[in-house]
């Protein structure tokens, strides 16, 4: 049986994942790596996108807006902003959010405002690019 390690995927809001898992994918800057137990250690920065993590029922696909990764041989963690698993996005309470920041940057807020609208703006698209994706690859029942 292929070995596991402890996977922390973590924000502010919470922890996203806690599980021993054999794999998991991350996006980077340079494009997405694998982890496996007891992988080198490293840290590395992560950038906007999906942390995808098979088990046994199922891939687990969490979207994150970018953060750090921190591995050592038998646990790595995940330090995000922001991050929501595929499953649990509600797509119309997302979508309703994303029309609320593209109104308000209409009406051009000041400019500390402006880059806050846009940061939420950017997390709703990312929310609403991964349950999307996450629906599509879900076999239906």
């Amino acid at each position: 049986m292929p070995e596991e390690f402890l996977l922390r995927v973590i924000s502010p809001m919470g922890t996203a994942f806690e599980g021993r898992v054999r794999q998991a994918t991350l996006p980077t800057p340079d494009g997405d790596i694998t982890i496996l137990a007891r992988h080198m250690p490293i840290v590395a920065v992560l950038s906007e996108g999906e942390v995808r993590i098979p088990t046994d029922k199922g891939e687990v696909v969490i979207a994150v807006t970018g953060g750090f990764l921190d591995t050592d041989l038998d646990a790595a963690t995940v330090l995000s902003d922001f991050a929501a698993e595929a499953q649990s996005i509600e797509v119309a309470r997302v979508e309703a959010a994303k029309k609320r920041a593209e109104e308000l940057l209409e009406e051009k807020k000041a400019k500390g405002e402006i880059a806050l609208i846009e940061r939420d703006l950017q997390r709703s698209l990312l929310q609403l690019k991964v349950a999307d994706r996450y629906r599509r690859r879900k076999p239906q029942t």
